[in-house]
């Protein structure tokens, strides 16, 4: 017996930040969405679309200096999150790199401040060290940015992050299998705002190769996988459509990371999160995906 579902047709797109990793390195992720030739009209599609928050970093190859490509060659100013690397934990200079990073992603994307500064680097070495902290206010001092947080991964980082005041953002993992993180922050009580990403796993959710190539001991998400077919086909809803309303549908959460190639496909993901699964749906998945799953850290694939 199918359940009917309504689909909400209004376009609510205010928490979709685009993802540009795959703009400035062709092979990264798992998926086999196509690359644009021309990035910034790309990414000028994407922003009359109503996208307008990108996410990015340095790491990212040549994606910051496709930002800046847009800028220059459709006059428009995106919000930007970027992202510092290459820090040492105990290191007096570190306040001066900070600046100096900032500064060239700055001028590379030609805009005049950060929306948000991410850490890179989640190691609780690097998060919680003085310097470090130093620097990140001093981009707020400076007018280079407007908030600093984490990118984290381990629980103990999520935990010094949402503790600090130093922070006003942290970046979690969160896919249709593993709300754990998420659950951690709501049931801290903090108010830190919550950026989701990874909500594919970089493809690898849609790649049933990938799984047996990547995940080590990957019965448990093989079988986590199953068990959301079921709960889906009453429903007649894709997996794809449910990987995005689902954690679209989260409450608390600030912003989602949508990583895209194509302006229709980015559409159509658009489309897809604004899917409602309706209160009985939501519930069964948020009952499958709360405990926390090894596969969501990278750090436990297989090199």
């Amino acid at each position: 017996m199918l359940i009917k579902l309504k689909r909400n047709l209004k376009r609510n797109i205010h928490k979709i930040v685009l993802g540009t990793a795959k703009l400035g390195i062709e092979n990264y992720g798992f998926s086999s969405n196509e690359i644009p030739l021309d990035k910034a009209k790309f990414l000028s599609d994407a922003y009359n679309s109503g996208i307008s928050s990108f996410d990015t970093s340095p790491r990212y190859g040549s994606a910051e200096r496709h930002i800046g490509e847009l800028v220059s060659k459709f006059g428009v100013t995106p919000t930007v999150s970027s992202k510092i690397d290459n820090l040492k934990a105990n290191d007096p200079s570190s306040p001066k790199k900070i600046i100096q990073s900032v500064k060239q992603s700055l001028k590379s994307m030609m805009i005049e401040k950060l929306d948000i500064c991410y850490l890179h680097q989640n190691d609780l070495s690097i998060i919680s060290d003085p310097y470090i902290q130093e620097g990140l206010l001093k981009l707020k001092d400076l007018g280079l940015i407007d908030k600093c947080g984490t990118s984290i991964y381990y629980f103990e980082e999520l935990d010094y992050t949402t503790d600090s005041s130093i922070y006003d953002c942290i970046q979690i993992p969160l896919n249709i299998l593993d709300t754990s993180y998420y659950e951690r922050i709501i049931r801290s009580g903090s108010d830190i705002n919550i950026c989701a990403r990874s909500i594919f796993l970089q493809g690898i959710l849609f790649e049933q190769e990938s799984i047996n190539r990547i995940i080590k001991d990957n019965n448990q998400l093989l079988e986590s996988l199953k068990e959301l077919e079921k709960l889906l086909e009453p429903y007649n809803v894709s997996f794809h459509i449910a990987c995005l309303a689902f954690v679209y549908s989260l409450k608390n959460l600030h912003q989602v990371i949508i990583g895209s190639g194509s302006i229709d496909n980015l559409n159509a993901n658009i489309q897809n999160a604004n899917y409602d699964l309706g209160e009985n749906l939501t519930k069964m998945i948020s009952d499958l995906a709360m405990p926390p799953k090894p596969w969501t850290n990278p750090k436990h694939w297989k090199n």
